[in-house]
């Protein structure tokens, strides 16, 4: 039976007349007599008494229409909840993050999203460190790195750019001096679990980062510890110097806790990006990128 030619059935029935149902339908009134005829034709027993003036069921066609009602109701309800779900985002939605990357920011935003997408359950996990083997778990996974993600079978954006920086203590400035990027050498850092080089753009112009020579400068030190909120500590305390990003580090400049420290050239930036599964983004994921990315200019802003 084709499913086609029984609605049409019923929409004619309840419009009075093929006239009035081809019209309701947007469709001629030659095509919807042609299915009407090939439903007839299929059951091989007469549905409809066709009259000039006035269009009625047979006996066989009433109890079709009795029958067919309800279930034609029931799939226009299943078409409209399935379009529904085609525009309006919905569903579950599983996000992995840096572990201390914009936090509050990131909260206050995900506060908002969840305001206006009622229908979406949010969950939100961190890491330290490298990328955990099970972000493919995940819908989105946020990373912040200083050198090219490991080759991968997942999608990888660039969002954006961090500028960094590096910083100690009042009283560590006064004792240090870089001239050339080698002197780091000379002094104590605070690194990171198993980071054992910075980067560097070696450039003449600071237009030409884009032709920038990449320098990679060893650093030294005893305390490593993956979390800059701690780092940061260790560095005003004067356990050597930190790179941070500078948003990280601006509230301690502001108040005299930190000191930048000046080198011949800049440290590379860290590239946000996201990775995710497959190029055919589900909508309500694509939602929530297009949300955080219509929204990354102010997650140094917010307050």
């Amino acid at each position: 039976m084709k499913l086609d030619n029984l609605k049409l059935f019923v929409k004619t029935l309840q419009a009075g007349s093929v006239t009035q149902a081809a019209k309701d339908l947007g469709m001629p009134k030659s095509s919807l007599s042609r299915h009407l005829t090939d439903l007839e034709t299929e059951f091989n027993i007469r549905l409809l008494d066709r009259r000039p003036r006035n269009l009625s069921a047979t006996e066989a066609g009433q109890l079709l229409y009795n029958q067919a009602a309800p279930l034609m109701e029931g799939l226009d309800d299943v078409s409209q909840f399935m379009e529904g779900w085609r525009k309006e985002p919905r569903g579950s939605l599983k996000i992995l993050l840096p572990q201390e990357f914009f936090n509050q920011q990131i909260g206050q935003l995900t506060i908002e999203f969840m305001s206006q997408y009622k229908d979406i359950c949010l969950t939100i996990n961190h890491y330290s460190g490298e990328l955990p083997s099970n972000n493919r778990d995940y819908d989105l996974t946020f990373a912040v790195h200083d050198s090219p993600l490991p080759a991968s079978d997942l999608i990888v954006r660039e969002l954006m750019s961090l500028p960094q920086g590096i910083y100690c203590s009042p009283h560590c400035a006064t004792q240090i001096t870089i001239n050339e990027l080698n002197d780091l050498s000379n002094y104590q850092v605070i690194r990171e679990n198993n980071e054992s080089s910075w980067q560097f753009l070696k450039k003449q112009d600071q237009k030409q980062s884009k032709q920038a020579e990449r320098v990679s400068i060893s650093v030294v030190g005893r305390l490593n510890m993956n979390s800059a909120e701690m780092r940061l500590i260790g560095a005003i305390r004067g356990m050597g110097m930190i790179k941070l990003p500078q948003y990280i580090a601006d509230q301690q400049l502001r108040l005299g806790a930190l000191k930048q420290v000046s080198t011949p050239f800049p440290l590379e930036a860290q590239t946000v990006s996201v990775l995710y599964p497959t190029r055919m983004m589900p909508r309500k994921t694509k939602t929530f990128l297009d949300f955080i990315q219509d929204n990354i200019g102010r997650l140094q802003s917010i307050v």
